[in-house]
């Protein structure tokens, strides 16, 4: 009862605030994606420089990931997300003001430095602001609006895309003013959490060493736990990146589908994904068990990435782009839960650790869009997507290898 009454009722105006700024920021990354081939048309570009547009992204966030949990510790919690919305929103108004290829890329790279910098503080913020057994539902609650920005994004680009007259650049800019007013309401409003703070440290197992602020980093990349969700969270990345910036692409140059069709289809995805990120939740909560949700639906993952770019448009086709969005909102929210509840993590720890994750698993993401937009040229595209869904195999073996975090399974067998 005592953790219940040092958490903030404020926190229910934090949850509005996260979700706004969960949502708009994934709008404004997979916006382009749709238009990727009137991109190549529009900017005389080849298929891996359009590629670019997206990858780039994730190559700015890998390598400013781990800067938000240095930053937490020196600004605090609102102030290193505000920095991080301040770039996703310069970046996301910059289609309004040019068409040159150059200064896009540009764009996308001060978006990829705030997906950096945030990627760490959704993990602090919760751990912040919500008591433990809230925070199981908190995550998938991110994670569900993470990717439901993706659907927003895949299944209105078109339509805005035609109210405006066909121009993509303005589409993407009505996403930055989107982002812009985001931005705007989270300076605003946000706090940091101070009535939580005297829980922060009786979570602490005393038996540790404390840990120098200056040394955080340091601290989280020694566990071997944080390392095998670097793996996993990597090949993850590897094997779905791509494949989501590139599966509308595919569906239309492969099986002749049209922009709009295939757009819908790929939003299949997060809408399955939103499904699944409220199941894991509720179950999560009830079961009190984290591991079960992360390797079983990996394998999912592995099926669903491999159907999708083997199988021919018809119902096996839309079953399997449904097994990657289970997957893809099934394991996250349960491997964000599990290193809040490592021993010895406060919420800049955690936050750290998610950072250092995320970052690396973004840097690989980037790469292998790289590649697989290069490698498209030479084998086609649907099989370089598939040589790399098979990276998924080392992500499951990653996540089975994970001891159990949760309450009720740390007694018994994952």
């Amino acid at each position: 009862m005592e953790e219940q009454k040092n958490y903030s009722k404020y926190r229910w105006v934090m949850l509005v605030l996260s979700a706004l700024t969960s949502l708009v920021p994934t709008i404004v990354f997979v916006g382009p994606t749709v238009f990727i081939p009137m991109m190549m048309t529009d900017l005389n570009i080849s298929t891996a420089e359009a590629g670019i547009i997206i990858t780039i992204v994730l190559l700015g966030a890998g390598l400013c990931g781990t800067a938000g949990g240095p930053l937490m510790e020196r600004f605090g919690i609102k102030h290193t997300r505000t920095i991080a919305m301040i770039f996703y929103t310069i970046g996301g108004l910059v289609p309004l003001f040019t068409s040159s290829y150059i200064i896009l890329l540009i764009s996308r790279v001060l978006i990829g430095i705030g997906m950096g910098i945030a990627s760490g503080t959704s993990v602090g913020i919760t751990m912040d602001w919500y008591p433990p057994k809230e925070r199981p539902l908190i995550n998938s609650l991110n994670s569900i609006l993470s990717l439901a920005g993706a659907f927003i994004a895949l299944a209105v680009a078109i339509p805005i895309f035609e109210f405006v007259g066909g121009d993509w650049k303005l589409t993407l800019g009505i996403f930055g003013v989107a982002m812009f007013i985001t931005t705007v309401l989270w300076m605003i409003f946000a706090k940091n959490n101070r009535q939580a703070d005297v829980n922060t440290v009786a979570s602490i197992d005393k038996s540790q060493a404390p840990i120098k602020k200056d040394n955080v980093l340091k601290a989280v990349i020694k566990r071997k736990e944080v390392i095998l969700l670097i793996i996993a969270y990597l090949s993850f990345m590897l094997s779905t990146q791509s494949l989501q910036t590139f599966l509308p692409t595919h569906f239309q140059t492969d099986l002749g589908m049209s922009a709009a069709k295939s757009g819908t289809i790929t939003s299949l995805i997060s809408l399955a994904s939103v499904i699944a990120g409220l199941l894991v939740g509720v179950l999560m909560a009830t079961l009190g068990r984290r591991k079960i949700f992360m390797w079983p639906l990996l394998t999912l993952l592995l099926i669903g990435c491999v159907g999708s770019v083997t199988l021919p448009d018809g119902i096996l086709l839309y079953i399997s782009v449904i097994l990657i969005g289970l997957a893809l909102n099934g394991w996250l929210p349960a491997m964000f839960t599990s290193v809040m509840e490592l021993d010895g993590m406060t919420p800049e720890r955690a936050g750290a650790a998610q950072g250092l994750i995320l970052s690396v698993g973004m840097f690989g993401g980037a790469v292998s869009t790289l590649i697989i937009g290069w490698l498209a040229e030479y084998t086609g595209l649907g099989n370089a997507l598939l040589y790399f869904s098979f990276l998924a195999v080392f992500a499951i073996i990653a996540t089975a290898l994970l001891p159990e975090t949760g309450p009720k399974g740390k007694k018994g067998t994952a």
